[in-house]
């Protein structure tokens, strides 16, 4: 369960830098990794969440 919450904790890390990104111009693939890596990690820890 402690990993279901640090992973939840970094996907929103990354989805915030992501924002950060997208908000000073950073190149767009940059802002799309982030984003992605950002999604997967909240996935992640809400599918880990619900399975217990």
């Amino acid at each position: 369960m402690f990993i279901a919450f640090l992973t939840l904790f970094a996907g929103g890390m990354l989805l915030g830098g992501a924002w950060s990104f997208h908000r000073s111009k950073k190149p767009w693939w940059a802002a799309l990794g982030l984003l992605m890596l950002g999604l997967i990690c909240f996935g992640i820890s809400i599918w880990r969440i619900q399975t217990g």
